[in-house]
C-alpha cells in the first residue's frame, strides 16, 4: 500500500513529498496498526516540513509518550487498525474524541454500561471519552478494519460527580 503526502516547492507549488512513501505497520495484541498522519500541535504549522519530519519518527514506535498513546499528548493522529478474526481487545478509555469509518468487515463495539453495537463496512463511530472494547465479529472468521481520525480533548472529564482519565489494561 502506498502512502503520498503533499508539501510545497520554493515557489509555493503543491507537489508530492519524497520523504515518506511506504506504510510502516505495527504489530499490536489484536492485530496490526498503521500511523497515516499524526501531529504534535493543533492547529498544524505547515510552513515548513518539519511536521513530516516529526511524522517520520512517530510512524516508527508503536504507541505515543504519555496517557493518551493513540494520539500525541497536544496533536492529532490518524491510523488504520486492522483487527485479527476474533480479536478482542480489552476495555480501555482514551482522552480523545475518535471518528472512526469501517472500512472491512464487521466490528462489535462494547462500552461499559453493557451497551453493545455491531459496525459494518460504511458505518461511522464517533468515541467521546469512551471506555470500549472491540469484538471482530466478521462473518466467517475475516479481518475487520478500520481508520480512525483521533483529536485530543480536554482533560479530564468532569461527568457528575465523576472525574474520568485515560486508562488502559496492562
Amino acid at each position: 500500500m502506498s502512502h503520498y503526502i503533499t508539501t510545497h516547492n520554493a515557489d509555493g507549488k503543491s507537489v508530492f513529498s519524497k520523504l515518506i512513501t511506504e506504510h510502516h505497520e505495527v504489530h499490536i495484541p489484536i492485530g496490526t496498526i498503521k500511523n497515516v498522519w499524526s501531529s504534535h500541535e493543533f492547529p498544524m504549522n505547515l510552513s515548513t516540513e518539519a511536521d513530516i519530519e516529526q511524522y517520520k519518527h512517530d510512524r516508527a514506535n508503536k504507541f505515543f509518550p504519555g496517557d493518551r498513546r493513540i494520539c500525541p499528548q497536544s496533536g492529532t493522529a490518524t491510523c488504520i487498525i486492522n483487527m485479527n478474526p476474533g480479536a478482542e481487545s480489552e476495555f480501555h478509555r482514551t482522552m480523545t474524541l475518535d471518528t472512526i469509518v469501517v472500512l472491512e468487515g464487521e466490528i462489535e463495539l462494547h462500552l461499559d454500561s453493557g451497551e453493545k453495537q455491531v459496525a459494518k463496512a460504511g458505518d461511522t463511530i464517533v468515541q467521546r471519552g469512551t471506555m470500549h472494547k472491540w469484538v471482530n465479529v466478521t462473518p466467517g472468521g475475516g479481518w475487520a478494519r478500520w481508520v480512525a481520525f483521533i483529536q485530543i480533548i480536554e482533560e479530564p472529564l468532569e461527568i457528575g460527580n465523576r472525574t474520568l482519565r485515560s486508562e488502559w489494561a496492562d
